[in-house]
């Protein structure tokens, strides 16, 4: 499951794909000087040709992956993907999670701007991905004496899909995919970006948020706030989205069209992260391609 979580009905969760944090920490092992000269994880300037033969090696796992995704073929994105990756299909498919590829339809070309040479784990845990995955020292003992290696691509529909920085750690001697994620582009001061306050006053959608319910499971170093939805609407939706627009984090819930599932937003709830520093709570209400925010409310710790 990713940051921008999806709930589909309040049924199945759908993994989606990780959103991290690429900081200008990064520096250990990357493969440009500044002056354009390649450079090694210590800063010694070392052959250009070694960067190019990993991307030459990255590169075509990259393209294996987004087809498969996209064709939600967990078989090949098994074997693409590390033993130790969150992203590998075995436990979550075990659990009875389910692969969305749509964030992977239609990607037509990126351009990859860096290779991240010798990174190490150090380099990797500027992820948010690595805190939301794992907990003190888990991610290092995931990765081991295993080589890590950090591609950037630039692309307007990967980036829009958060899928513009991709870790890849070997394993045996083969490379494999352990996370995808992109840049944190969280501004220091959330309230910067607030819009205006919008309230649903009549409850058409949105019930009552909890900014304190018991969050006893969900990490003791983190905010949440739990969205519940009104048992009666007043506003024809299919589908009402709500995101904490700082921290990332979206649910879906949808009314079924087919009755297969009996499937209603009505009366749901959906627990979403906030930044700690300060976030905006943006409910949606989206009926067919018509989209109308009906309430947004602000975090201010």
């Amino acid at each position: 499951m990713s940051r921008r979580r999806v709930l589909q009905g309040g049924a199945v969760t759908t993994v989606l794909t990780t959103a991290g944090c690429l900081g200008e920490t990064l520096t250990a092992g990357d493969s440009s000087s500044g002056d354009g000269e390649p450079t090694s994880a210590d800063g010694d300037i070392t052959d250009g040709d070694e960067s190019a033969a990993l991307e030459d090696e990255l590169r075509p796992l990259i393209d294996d992956y987004l087809d498969a995704a996209a064709a939600e073929d967990t078989e090949t994105i098994a074997t693409l993907t590390h033993g130790s990756s969150p992203l590998h299909p075995a436990d979550w498919e075990e659990a009875g999670w389910e692969f969305q590829g749509d964030a992977y339809e239609n990607i037509d070309g990126y351009e990859i701007e860096r290779v991240i040479e010798n990174a190490a784990v150090e380099d990797a845990s500027d992820l948010t991905t690595v805190d939301l995955w794992f907990e003190d020292d888990e991610f290092a003992k995931a990765v081991g004496s295993n080589d890590i290696a950090i591609v950037e691509v630039a692309s307007d529909e990967l980036t829009a899909e958060e899928l513009d920085v991709w870790v890849f750690v070997t394993e045996g001697e083969a490379w494999k995919v352990f996370l995808i994620g992109t840049e944190d582009e969280t501004p220091e001061d959330p309230t910067e970006v607030f819009k205006e306050p919008i309230e649903d006053a009549e409850n058409d959608v949105v019930a009552k948020i909890d900014w304190e319910f018991d969050q006893a499971n969900l990490g003791e170093e983190t905010e949440w706030a739990r969205v519940h939805l009104t048992d009666s609407p007043g506003v024809d939706a299919d589908t009402v989205r709500i995101e904490s627009t700082i921290a990332g984090t979206e649910i879906e819930f949808y009314n079924d069209e087919n009755g297969e599932l009996s499937s209603t937003w009505a009366g749901a709830s959906g627990t979403v992260e906030l930044n700690p520093d300060g976030d905006q709570i943006v409910v949606t209400a989206i009926d067919g391609d018509d989209e109308r925010v009906v309430h947004r409310q602000h975090y201010e710790p």
